[in-house]
């Protein structure tokens, strides 16, 4: 097993997987998450707010600096923060999702998480990968004790070879459809989705969006959690009821006025201030949420 304590600034970890951005992760106690990731087991624990500890049995040596990588442990924290909107609003979510990352999840694992996350809670979406995962996944060897397997979760070609029907038992429901669609546009290589790397966010987003049942939100959401695209800024009910009720003071507005705003407004880690106003408006009462819009600042952050 190797083993590695890393240093970081400021970093939550329950905070940050459970934020509504990753859903292969499962929970061990103490701090602690395993997960199956590139064909082998991983966990990662806190042990303070500036150390983490990776385990994995991987037996490559870019194993540890891997994770560490789609930890986003290194980032500085502190210099994205600054770059955040200076209103009352983003400001409570910052204080409030304190240690909150961004991970650098596999494309595909993410493009498929967020096609199932389609009218699903977080609970819901975590049950159908699990599913899907330990169906038609590999087995990893996994840490002494654990009660059960950990699974990998299906690549394109392990859901062509399950077909849609089974996929749809896993409680995928309407979404089975568009991931054994997606998944054969990469088995067969007309989606390259390591290609998108290279591309620009505007033309990255338009290869998405051309795959079966990926909307706007969706591409959004895999540019900025898989690709690193930080001016990636997905738009869910939760998100847009922050640009509705608060910024647009209940206005009614177009998407592309939306677009526009949040290009201009939320500047270069436009992504990153999202998540935060995400992880913090879900945890919200009607009322608390209601009290919020009341108090708004009278200057208006248009």
């Amino acid at each position: 097993m190797q083993e590695s304590v890393i240093k970081v600034d400021c970093y939550d970890l329950n905070r940050t997987i459970e934020s509504g951005q990753a859903f292969h992760w499962q929970p061990l106690g103490n701090d602690s998450w395993q997960t199956a990731w590139r064909g082998s087991w991983y966990c990662v624990s806190q042990i303070s707010e500036t150390h983490l500890r990776i385990k994995t049995l991987s037996e490559d040596p870019n194993a540890i600096p891997l994770m560490s990588s789609y930890l986003q442990s290194d980032l500085d924290l502190r210099r994205i923060l600054k770059t955040f909107p200076d209103d009352p609003l983003m400001q409570t979510a910052v204080k409030h999702c304190r240690g909150l990352r961004l991970l650098r999840q596999d494309p595909w694992l993410c493009l498929a998480s967020f096609i199932l996350s389609s009218t699903k809670q977080i609970t819901q979406i975590k049950e159908i990968v699990h599913l899907l995962s330990s169906r038609f996944g590999q087995p990893v060897t996994k840490r002494k004790g654990s009660e059960s397997p950990v699974y990998t979760f299906p690549e394109p070609k392990d859901i062509m070879n399950a077909g849609e029907q089974e996929i749809r038992k896993c409680k995928a429901g309407f979404r089975a459809k568009y991931i054994f669609q997606c998944a054969s546009h990469i088995d067969s290589g007309r989606m390259d989705l390591d290609s998108l790397r290279k591309l620009t966010l505007q033309d990255a987003r338009t290869h998405l969006v051309s795959l079966p049942g990926v909307g706007p939100k969706i591409a959004d959401c895999v540019l900025l959690f898989a690709y690193g695209f930080d001016r990636a800024f997905p738009i869910d009910v939760w998100v847009q009821r922050v640009l509705q009720d608060y910024y647009f003071a209940g206005e009614k507005i177009s998407k592309q006025e939306m677009n526009t705003f949040v290009h201009e407004y939320f500047g270069p880690n436009a992504g990153f201030a999202q998540q935060y106003l995400f992880d913090y408006i879900r945890g919200l009462t009607k009322k608390e949420w209601g009290d919020i819009v009341k108090k708004r600042s009278h200057s208006d952050p248009k």
